[in-house]
């Protein structure tokens, strides 16, 4: 069961502790990181890792365990957690229903998940890794009569796959999350909620002793060599025995799953902690395009949602304005006395999307392995396929390997100017059914 938490409405909206900022709030209230260690001159390694998000440093990690004596390169674009890994909600999904999978390929999807999420737990233990770990679950709740019958198809998912799910009333979840007018709502268990950035940055710096990490060191290029991959950045050059992409949306670029994807923006708000008590929570939502709701240890309010084709390095300031006014309707849909709540920080990034939701994975040709597209859920199916590719890469077999090489691959994306229109399209019916959903009746 939920524990209860205090009511969230407070009598006076807070003040900004300045004008809003358009940066990730994760990254700029964790504490700032040291130098960065870039890739410079020519170097060997027995292997390289593209890409130091979840599915990269779980490679990498697993990698250096499996091969003590090897030493391997860890190579990230940015700064650790500055990326998509850094820049989500912070949910740790022990299961998600986010389409319309076959039942056996979301069985599996769940096992994999569930055992990304259990490897992650393993190292932040074993690691005493600070990133507000907090065990929670999947919340769902309905205050309108159309978020009704999208929860309604949520839990008939939920209960196709014979999970355990809870009913909550609406003075649960007035407890819980302050909001008064909930008719009703579901809570899933297994869920944990962290500081993304400081989760990313804690797995980064307990890497094993063999695995060296640079950053701010983009790759841009990777060749075949006579017993091996080279692999080529602005300022350096490696030489492996084998090359791991894990860039997500960077491994098109890179020779993996090219004319498969396509990558959208997606946007969040963070308020200015709201100093009136009460515990942390995530809320969910029941239908595509419905927003994502977190309350942390601090009283700041989260909102995450929001979509907008990418085509350029950083989201228009036009589809920011966008968000920022949709992010207040949502506030004032739950919350009415917070719908003038200033935001600290204001961010998008580029998530990457394919068209049946699924993942590259697996060897790409000699001596290069490919595990990328996250569909918007890849903290902890990122981290058991990064894990998964190392040790195929390496001989393994083990029933997770084989639930995740029964996935079907990404399939083929129509000319890039038809997908993207394809996806405004898209993306205008989720406004339009946001709107209907947060019009009470």
């Amino acid at each position: 069961m939920l524990a209860d938490a205090d009511s969230l409405p407070s009598t006076a909206v807070p003040q900004a502790t300045g004008q809003t900022k358009q940066a990730c709030g994760w990254y700029e209230l964790a504490p700032p990181p040291p130098a960065p260690r870039r890739l410079q001159g020519a170097q060997s390694f027995d292997r390289v890792v593209i890409g130091g998000g979840f599915t990269g440093l779980a490679c990498a990690r697993r990698l250096a365990e499996l091969e003590p004596n090897s030493r391997v390169a860890l190579v990230e674009a940015q700064r650790i957690a500055a990326g998509n890994s850094g820049r989500n909600s912070g949910f740790l999904l022990a299961v998600s229903f986010y389409d319309d999978a076959a039942p056996a390929v979301q069985a599996a999807r769940t096992r994999l998940q569930r055992a990304g999420l259990a490897d992650l737990s393993k190292v932040v233990a074993d690691q005493s890794i600070a990133c507000d770990w907090q065990p929670f679950g999947n919340l769902y709740g309905a205050v309108s009569g159309a978020e009704e019958a999208h929860l309604a198809q949520i839990t008939g998912k939920y209960r196709g796959q014979g999970e355990p799910l809870e009913d909550l009333s609406a003075d649960q979840m007035a407890s819980i999350t302050g909001c008064q007018d909930f008719r009703r709502a579901i809570f899933h268990p297994g869920t944990v909620l962290v500081q993304p950035v400081k989760l990313v940055r804690g797995l980064a710096e307990s890497l094993p002793g063999n695995v060296t990490l640079f950053e701010d060191s983009p790759a841009v290029d990777i060749a075949p060599t006579a017993d091996g991959m080279e692999v080529r950045t602005r300022d350096g050059r490696i030489r492996s025995g084998g090359a791991y992409l894990c860039a997500n949306g960077g491994a098109p670029a890179l020779g993996g799953g090219r004319g498969r994807m396509l990558p959208v923006w997606t946007f969040a708000a963070m308020t200015p902690p709201l100093g009136n008590g009460g515990g942390p929570f995530g809320l969910l939502p029941c239908f595509a395009g419905g927003p994502t709701l977190r309350k942390t240890r601090d009283g700041r309010l989260l909102v995450r949602q929001g979509f907008a084709v990418a085509t350029s390095a950083q989201p228009s300031r036009r589809d920011l304005q966008a968000f920022e006014q949709q992010a207040r309707r949502s506030l004032a849909h739950y919350w009415p006395d917070l719908a003038a709540v200033p935001f600290d920080y204001l961010w998008g990034g580029a998530m990457v999307l394919t068209r049946n939701t699924a993942q590259v994975f697996g060897k790409l040709r000699a001596n290069l392995y490919a595990a990328a597209f996250c569909n918007g859920a890849g903290n902890c199916s990122g981290t058991i396929a990064g894990r998964l590719l190392a040790e195929q890469s390496l001989g393994h077999d083990s029933e997770l390997l084989r639930d995740q090489c029964t996935l079907p691959p990404p399939r083929r994306m129509p000319p890039r100017f038809l997908a993207a229109l394809a996806a405004r399209q898209q993306i205008a019916q989720a406004d339009r059914r946001l709107r209907a959903a947060q019009t009470k009746d």
